[in-house]
C-alpha cells in the first residue's frame, strides 16, 4: 500500500455509496493503518447536499461507537466532518468543536440564486449559466470569487485539512470556463494559495475528480503543489471517497506528484492519539 490512510471519506450519511462499516472493511482489505470519515456538515442552506442535524448526530453516534470497541486488525478510526466556507457560522463553531477534525472547504459561489446554491463542483448547467449571467460569461472572475471565498474561509477558521483547493477546475474545460494553462488563471490560483498559507492547514492532494472520471489529475495542480512545498507547507493524500471500491485510488500517482513537487514525506492520520503522524513518501 503506498498510502495507507485516509482522511476524506464519505458514507450513507451524506453522498457516499457505502454504509460507514463496509468502508471500514475495506479499509481493512486494502490494509488501512488509519481512516477518517468527513461527512458533509450542515451548512444551512442546501439540504439535499449535506447532512441533516438527526443525520449528523446519528453519523456521530455510529463513530463514536465504533472508536469505543476498536477491532483488532482493523485502521484506527477518526470522527471528521467537511464544513464548506459558507456555512452559517452558529453550525460551523458547532461543527469545528464536534469533530475530530475539520476539512475545510468551498463548494459554492452563493448561498441562493434563482433560488438554488450554486456550487463550483454541482449542477453544471447550473454554474455555466450562473456565470454567463452574473459574470457577462468571464469566467476568471467567477475564479477570482471563488478564491476569495476559500482564502477568507480558511484564514477565518483554520482548519486542520485545506480539501481540494482547486475544485473549481472540474467544470473548467467541459464548460470552457476558463483556461488552466491561461497565466492569468495561474496567477490567480497561485497568490491565493499564497495568501491561504498562513491558515496552518495541511493541503490535500485529492483524487476524488479521477476516481469519478472528470479530472486526469489531483487537486491542486502540480505548479500549486510546487508552490506549497517552497511555502514550507505539509501534505496529505485523500480519495475524496464516495464508493469504498476507490478508496486508494491513485495513490501512487499523487505520491509521485509530491516527489515531483520536492516532497519527501506525508502526513497521514494517527494511529494513537496524534491527529498526525509523518512518514516517507
Amino acid at each position: 500500500m503506498t498510502f495507507p490512510s485516509n482522511a476524506h471519506t464519505h458514507s450513507r450519511w451524506c453522498d457516499g455509496a457505502d454504509a460507514i462499516p463496509a468502508m471500514v472493511e475495506a479499509a481493512r482489505t486494502f490494509g488501512f493503518v488509519s481512516l477518517g470519515f468527513s461527512g458533509h456538515a450542515r451548512q444551512g442552506f442546501d439540504p439535499d447536499y449535506s447532512m441533516s442535524a438527526d443525520a449528523q448526530a446519528g453519523y456521530f453516534a455510529e463513530l463514536r461507537t465504533l472508536q469505543g470497541a476498536p477491532e483488532p486488525g482493523f485502521p484506527r478510526l477518526w470522527a471528521g466532518l467537511e464544513v464548506d466556507a459558507l456555512a452559517h457560522e452558529d453550525l460551523r463553531r458547532a461543527d469545528y468543536a464536534e469533530a475530530d477534525y475539520v476539512v475545510g472547504s468551498a463548494h459554492y459561489l452563493c448561498e441562493s440564486w434563482e433560488g438554488m446554491p450554486v456550487a463550483v463542483d454541482g449542477d453544471p448547467a447550473l454554474l455555466r449559466r450562473y456565470v454567463d449571467e452574473v459574470y457577462h460569461g468571464d469566467g476568471l472572475a467567477m475564479a477570482s470569487d471563488y478564491f476569495d471565498i476559500e482564502v477568507q474561509a480558511l484564514l477565518r477558521d483554520r482548519p486542520p485539512i485545506i480539501g481540494h483547493f482547486d475544485l473549481l477546475r472540474k467544470y473548467a474545460a467541459p464548460l470552457s470556463l476558463f483556461d488552466e494553462a491561461d497565466p492569468a488563471y495561474r496567477r490567480l490560483a497561485l497568490c491565493a494559495l499564497e495568501r491561504a498559507f498562513p491558515c496552518g492547514g495541511v493541503l490535500e492532494i485529492n483524487t476524488g475528480g479521477m476516481a469519478r472520471g472528470y479530472l486526469p489529475t489531483p487537486y491542486p495542480t502540480p505548479e500549486l503543489l510546487c508552490a506549497w512545498r517552497e511555502l514550507g507547507g505539509q501534505i496529505t493524500l485523500t480519495s475524496d471517497c464516495h464508493d469504498r471500491r476507490y478508496l486508494a485510488h491513485a495513490f501512487p500517482e499523487a505520491a509521485a506528484l509530491a516527489r515531483q513537487a520536492g516532497f519527501r514525506t506525508v502526513l497521514r492520520l494517527g494511529t494513537g492519539e496524534a491527529l498526525w503522524e509523518e512518514t516517507a513518501l
